[in-house]
């Protein structure tokens, strides 16, 4: 009878322990960084991330200001993205080489290098992000690379929290699932599309985004909220893409961009409106039937 007792009691201790460890945060400062956080983190002065960052959904990445995260260019330590099949291609994010088919799948575009994963950093956040700098200690995001690319490491993925006050370049892309702020950052030498808010719960809010190899905001029937963003220049490219949903876009200023906006198809209930518009080659297009 005394061990049917020990043994669980046994068990929930070692559970008790576990939730705490998992709960106190690690204090990372001047360190070296990559693979999977499955307790919380706060990262400090210069952190070199040489790898995949994977945050656990339970775990909390506290990025504090004046941090600045270094990113290995065209490397990646222990690869842990990119395994997923998309439009019947299995893998597709660890193709390598430079894209000839001239199709749209999987946001690669004619004559653009595949992902490839395997030999660059994606930091995928299931967790919290508390990225919030001020506008006297930014948080900087770079490459290690002395000739920085666009194409130097891929993507942070941002499934809660918020990300503010921050300088960002040479990344593939921003993505947000989940219930995420934007704001007051600087985006700039982006590979694909600047921010892909595809989330009913984003706000993107007084950043500054420009030069990208795709549109700077774009969503897929989403309902985000853009507001009090300064969008371009971005030649050759669209400022907004907007797919189906019912996004908030106001009081935004577009300029030098291919289009301002463009609706990919009808919207369910968007509010567009307040926007400035100057010297785009054309401010609105719809590019589907509207009759």
């Amino acid at each position: 009878m005394r061990k049917r007792i020990l043994f669980p009691l046994i068990i929930l201790i070692l559970l008790i322990i576990g939730v705490v460890y998992v709960s106190i945060p690690a204090k990372i400062s001047n360190r070296t960084r990559n693979g999977i956080l499955i307790r919380n983190e706060i990262w400090s002065g210069q952190i070199n991330v040489i790898g995949d960052i994977f945050v656990a959904p339970w775990a909390t990445l506290t990025i504090l200001p004046g941090t600045t995260v270094v990113l290995s260019a065209n490397k990646d330590a222990y690869n842990l993205i990119g395994w997923e099949t998309c439009d019947g291609i299995k893998n597709y994010d660890l193709l390598i080489g430079i894209k000839k088919e001239d199709n749209y799948n999987c946001g690669v575009h004619l004559n653009e290098p595949y992902r490839d994963e395997k030999h660059h950093i994606t930091i995928l956040i299931l967790g919290t992000l508390k990225a919030a700098g001020t506008e006297e200690s930014r948080i900087i995001f770079k490459s290690d690379s002395p000739n920085p690319t666009i194409y130097d490491w891929n993507t942070i993925l941002i499934r809660n929290g918020i990300l503010s006050y921050a300088n960002l370049e040479n990344y593939r892309g921003i993505a947000t699932i989940g219930n995420v702020e934007i704001s007051y950052n600087n985006l700039r030498n982006i590979g694909e599309c600047g921010i892909c808010a595809n989330s009913n719960k984003a706000k993107i809010l007084y950043n500054n985004i420009s030069y990208a190899g795709h549109e700077l905001i774009d969503m897929w029937n989403s309902a985000p909220t853009i507001r009090y963003n300064h969008l371009g220049p971005n030649p050759g490219h669209a400022g907004i893409i907007i797919n189906g949903g019912s996004p908030v876009i106001t009081d935004n200023t577009i300029e030098g961009c291919n289009e301002g906006i463009v609706f990919n198809s009808p919207p369910d209930q968007p509010v567009v409106e307040d926007n400035s518009f100057l010297n785009n080659i054309q401010d609105i297009l719809y590019d589907y039937p509207t009759e």
